[in-house]
Formats: C-alpha cells, sequence, structure tokens
C-alpha cells in the first residue's frame, strides 16, 4: 500500500477521469458500542465475468484482492426462478487499497465539489397499487401456508450532470447523516456507460472470519420517533409477535444455509439491535467452522433471506410471479475477498439494499420492499416501504455538512436506564426463548447409532442430486435440509440424504439397516394433481406395510409426518391450518410440554372433533407435524433422538 495524502485521494475522486473504484465504511455488526471504522479506498480493473467461478483468485498478497457486485438473478445459478434482466456479475481486481480517516469524508465538501441535483422524484408506483400487490399475495394459498416473501417496489428519479464526483458527495451525507450502516459504499464500474451504487446496507451476508463462517441475519423495523426512543413504542416493537416471527423465520433460513457452508460447533447469537440514524432493527449473529474456501462459501452462500424470504426457495419462485421485472442488483451481494495478516482468507459481504442504483445518463432507481406474509396489513406494508426510503433519501438529499457539525449518531440502546434495562430484559426474554441446542452451540457428530437415511421430499424448483450425498462431520450438507441434518448428526449420528424420486430409492429405502427419516417440504400431501406428492404418498405408503416389524424406525418431520400419517393412521384428514404458520406454540411431545415451530401451510386432523394430530410414535412410524430443527422449537434435540431412537 502505497503513501498517500488526503489530498491526493480527493483529487484523484473529484478528477475527470476516475477509474473504476470503490468507497467502503464497513462496521461489524453486534451487542454493545461500536469503534469507529476507517474509509478503505480501492482502484483496480473492472471485470464482466459469467459467473463468480470465471474471476482469477485474489493474490496472496494480505490485503482485500477483489470485489465482486452479485446481481439478483445469481440466483439462476442455483437453479431458482429469477427474471433474467442481463445485468451481470462484476469484479473490481484491487490494484490500490487506500485506509482512510472516517473524518475525511465527514467534514464540509471540498472546494469545487460539484452540487447534486434531484428532478422528477417519487416512486414509480403509487401506495394503492402496492397494497393491491400486498393484498392479492396475502389472498394467495401460499401466504396462509406460511410463505413471507419480500416483495419491492421502485423509487427514481434524475441527476443531471452526474458523475463519480456527485457520488463521493452522495456517500459523504450517507456517511454524516445515516451511521450504523453494516456497510456504507460506493462503487463506480467506470468505462463508456458507468453504473454507480451508492448505499447504507444494514444487511451483511456471509463472511469467513478467523476459520469461521459467519452470517448476520436481520429483520424487523422500528422507527425512531422525531423525539428520541420512547418506553411503549420500543418494548411495543420488541414485544411484537409477527416482528419476532419474522426474524425466527429469517434465522431458520440462514441457518440452513449456513450448516450447509460450517462443520459442528453452529452458534446462534442474539437478537440485539442495530441502531441507524432514523431506524432500529433487530439482528441475530450465527457462525460456525468454515468447510469451504471463501470463493467456494460466497457461490454456495445464494443470497440473503432476508430480501428474498422462507421458504427461500418458494419465495423466489413468489418473487418471480409478483414482480414483474428484474430486481438487477438489488437484493444481490458486494463481496470483498482478500487475504488476512496471517495469509488466511477473508470474506465480508453485505446485502445490496438501501441502495442507489445510477446508470450513465443520471437516471437513479432506489429499490425498497417490505417482508409480506399471511397476517400481513397491506397499509402497514406501503407505511414499511415509505419508511425505508425515506430514512435513505433524508440521508442523500440533505445538504452537506458545514464545519463543526456533528455526525447524526446511530439509534443506540436507549442511554435511559430505565428503558436501557427494559429492553435488555426484552432482547434477554427472546434469546432464552430461542433453541439451546443452536444458542449452546452444536455438539459434533455423535457416536451413536447406525446411519439415517434422510429423504429430500423435493420442492419442485430445484433439482437436487440423483445420488445420495453424505453429510458427516465436515458439513457440507445440502440446500434447505441441511440445519435438520446438523441436528441428526448431532443427536444420532451420520446422516446421508437421498432424493425421493432417485432412481432405485424405494428399494434403497426398505434395505436401510438404519433409521428413515422423510424430510419436510412445501405442498399439500393429498394433493390429487401433484405427480410429486403422488410419488411420496406410494413411497411412505411402502415404507409403512414393508419395513421389517421390530426394525428400526420410519420417521418423518412436517409433510413427512402428514405422508407417514396417512399411510399409518385411519379416519384422518388434511386440512389448512387455521391461525397462519411459522408459528411457535406450545404442545404435548409424549407428556412433557415442547414450544414448536409450525411451518406448513396444512396439518392432519382425526375423529369427528378433527383435533390436530401433532405427533406419531408407534413402535415403527414415528414423527411430528413440527420442525424440530427450527430456532423456535425449544427441544428440538430431544424431540428428534426420541424420534430416531
Amino acid at each position: 500500500m502505497r503513501a498517500t495524502t488526503d489530498a491526493d485521494v480527493l483529487e484523484r475522486l473529484y478528477g475527470a477521469d476516475v477509474p473504476p473504484f470503490a468507497l467502503l465504511h464497513r462496521q461489524r455488526p453486534g451487542p454493545g458500542p461500536r469503534e469507529r471504522a476507517p474509509v478503505e479506498l480501492l482502484f483496480g480493473e473492472l471485470e464482466t465475468v459469467g459467473s463468480l467461478d470465471e474471476a482469477a483468485s485474489p493474490d496472496r498478497a494480505p490485503g482485500p484482492g477483489l470485489l465482486a457486485l452479485l446481481p439478483f438473478r445469481h440466483l439462476a445459478e442455483q437453479g431458482l426462478p429469477c427474471h433474467d434482466d442481463g445485468t451481470p456479475v462484476r469484479v473490481l481486481r484491487v490494484r490500490e487499497h487506500h485506509v482512510l480517516a472516517e473524518d475525511v469524508f465527514t467534514g464540509p465538501p471540498p472546494a469545487g465539489a460539484p452540487p447534486v441535483r434531484w428532478r422528477d422524484a417519487g416512486f414509480t408506483t403509487s401506495d394503492a397499487q402496492y397494497e393491491d400487490l400486498v393484498r392479492r399475495f396475502v389472498a394467495s394459498d401460499a401466504a396462509r401456508g406460511g410463505l413471507n416473501v419480500l416483495l419491492r417496489r421502485d423509487w427514481s428519479a434524475r441527476l443531471p450532470g452526474f458523475r463519480p464526483a456527485v457520488a463521493v458527495e452522495l456517500f459523504r451525507r450517507l456517511l454524516s447523516a445515516e451511521s450504523g450502516a453494516y456497510w456504507t459504499f460506493v462503487v463506480h464500474t467506470g468505462g463508456p456507460r458507468p453504473l454507480t451504487l451508492v448505499g447504507a446496507t444494514p444487511q451483511g451476508h456471509v463472511g469467513v472470519e478467523g476459520g469461521r463462517v459467519v452470517m448476520n441475519p436481520l429483520c424487523g423495523t422500528y422507527r425512531r420517533p422525531a423525539e428520541g426512543p420512547q418506553t411503549e413504542g420500543l418494548l411495543t416493537f420488541l414485544a411484537d409477535r409477527k416482528e419476532t416471527e419474522e426474524l425466527a423465520t429469517t434465522v431458520d433460513a440462514e441457518l440452513a444455509v449456513l450448516c450447509g457452508l460450517a462443520g459442528p460447533g453452529v452458534r446462534v447469537e442474539g437478537p440485539f439491535l442495530r441502531g441507524m440514524a432514523h431506524l432500529l432493527h433487530t439482528q441475530c449473529r450465527i457462525s460456525g467452522p468454515a468447510a469451504a474456501g471463501a470463493r467456494e462459501t460466497l457461490a454456495r452462500g445464494l443470497l440473503a433471506s432476508t430480501v428474498v424470504g422462507s421458504p427461500f426457495a418458494e419465495a423466489c419462485g413468489a418473487i418471480h410471479g409478483y414482480e414483474s421485472t428484474g430486481r438487477g442488483y438489488y437484493g444481490g451481494l458486494l463481496a470483498l475477498i482478500g487475504r488476512d495478516g496471517t495469509g488466511a482468507e477473508e470474506l465480508d459481504s453485505a446485502a445490496v439494499i438501501r441502495t442507489l442504483v445510477v446508470d450513465h445518463r443520471g437516471e437513479a432507481r432506489l429499490s425498497v420492499g417490505a417482508t409480506v406474509g399471511g397476517r400481513s396489513s397491506p397499509q402497514a406494508e406501503a407505511a414499511e416501504t415509505r419508511t425505508k426510503a425515506q430514512a435513505v433519501l433524508t440521508a442523500l438529499t440533505a445538504p452537506p455538512p458545514t464545519a463543526g457539525q456533528a455526525r447524526t449518531p446511530p439509534l443506540p440502546v436507549p442511554p435511559d436506564p430505565d428503558l436501557d434495562s427494559a429492553v435488555r430484559e426484552a432482547l434477554a426474554r427472546r434469546h432464552a426463548a430461542l433453541s439451546s441446542f443452536w444458542t449452546e452451540g452444536t455438539p459434533g457428530q455423535s457416536a451413536g447409532g447406525p446411519t439415517v437415511l434422510v429423504v429430500d421430499p423435493g420442492d419442485g424448483v430445484r433439482d437436487g442430486p440423483d445420488s445420495p450425498l453424505a453429510v458427516g462431520p465436515d458439513g457440507g450438507a445440502p440446500g434447505e435440509l441441511a440445519s435438520l441434518l446438523h441436528l441428526v448428526t448431532a443427536v444420532h449420528g451420520p446422516a446421508e440424504v437421498i432424493r425421493h424420486d432417485a432412481p432405485g430409492a424405494p428399494g434403497t429405502l426398505l434395505r436401510h439397516p438404519g433409521p428413515v427419516l422423510i424430510a419436510s417440504g412445501p405442498g399439500r400431501p393429498d394433493d390429487p394433481g401433484c405427480a410429486r406428492m403422488a410419488a411420496l404418498r406410494r413411497t411412505a405408503a411402502l415404507l409403512v406395510r414393508d419395513r421389517a416389524p421390530g426394525g428400526p424406525p420410519v420417521a418423518g418431520v412436517g409433510l413427512g409426518f402428514q405422508l407417514l400419517a396417512l399411510a399409518a393412521v385411519p379416519d384422518i384428514r388434511v386440512v389448512a391450518r387455521s391461525g397462519g404458520t411459522g408459528l411457535a406454540r406450545e404442545v404435548e411431545f409424549f407428556g412433557r410440554p415442547v414450544t414448536a415451530a409450525f411451518r406448513n401451510a396444512h396439518t392432519i386432523v382425526s375423529g369427528p372433533q378433527r383435533r390436530e394430530l401433532v405427533a406419531l410414535h408407534e413402535q415403527a412410524v414415528r414423527g411430528v407435524q413440527f420442525r424440530p430443527e427450527s430456532v423456535l422449537t425449544t427441544d428440538g434435540a430431544g424431540v428428534l433422538r426420541r424420534l430416531l431412537g
């Protein structure tokens, strides 16, 4: 890194011929006060590649090696549906790395700094149109079945005379007025038709640090009143069941990703508060020993579920159906890959949200969204999009700071002692309600019983491998089954996954000498028009009828339980679940209370009173209607141990 002065840097950024560059102000999430982070300035060469695999590996020297810009359509590489708008993967190969004090960018602008002019600004759709979109989704079977999805809307404007120096001025405003972001950044691609991104995102995604893979799921938005946080409003926000369940659903979704990237020792921390200048969010930190290198971790890490929804694959399908155009870089990722002082790989990434994207003509777009579920209010979700947009736009359109002007501080855990204590107690209650299996750190593989064969019921969205995939102590579990498999290996022993439609699967399941576990997935188990469900019903009936009596059990969770119940229990019916899904409630699991997370759209009822059948524990056929791997299921490990024992 060559020596440079602040004047050198400013001259290069405000000059007429600016090469591709990035400005990054990165702050690690977590509880407690944060240290002031520096601003990193990267200059380099910009490449457009077909996929991240085509980008050359960074140098082995310490420091950042490349900055990758991944569009939302990157999901297509994982076999997920999305509008293909042609937005490319771009990579900045870092040639210069400068570390500057934050104060360089938070004081008054230099002489000759360009003005920032806004024209024709406003949302491209009205509140009423967005509310209609939300209303249509809320009325859908998918929403009633527990699907949560982030639906976007766009704000647009023109910036006459836009050039990189204007982007630097916008960065200065964000850094001064919208503090507390995970990343505040500018990325300028250079070239004859440059694209420039300016943003302040609160949402980190997957990272690798100190040999551990780290994710920071974030959900829930509290609007800071002008007079500051108020006890009643903030505690109401923290106690809101919808906000609590949305964060837990997001954590579940990202746990499934992280468990596919990490070995034993996965841990959930939080929730804690992430304060920004105008908003406050709730967030958790999840981590585990990295099972792959930085680039492979990034490529397999999908995108942040916060900007998609849960279950992830179904939410991608809903976005494809309800949104009529591609998202560009909105919801994608910015990822910095390099090496630490010891030469070990490092990765840090952030979701591209709260970000203004400006093209070479000065046409700007800011996309925002709200997470919509079966119990959403269209008016409230439209208000949330306005709140998110206004938080960024207030900073972007604020006048530049003057000499001596204080930087707007992030919204902290409130300084009032009574309120501070009450907030900490509220967060502690939410932490205590999470599964101790995840909050205490997951153990290594059990040396217990024989291999568990886990049946992947598929979802009709992504194709899995045709052959079984072993899941052992090094992690690497596939897709949305990964957290369930993590639980299985910890409480019972080794596990293998087999697709329900793999060649010879029924015979393999019948001959397997250990337990068989049918995993959960979307869909109604008695759907007469679904070929996948018909095949799954035949497999379940075969296992119930022909597995050796007295042998290892056949078990199911969620959809797997429903399929086994239809085959094994007379006089039962499948009905739509009332009261919504994704809810945690206390049930009795063979004589002891368990707080359990219910995720499926339908449930099994029996008898003339149509009582819900929550669990089966016959000698050879066992299962639970709920999801033992969820962070909301308090004794998921104990439940699964009994099912497989």
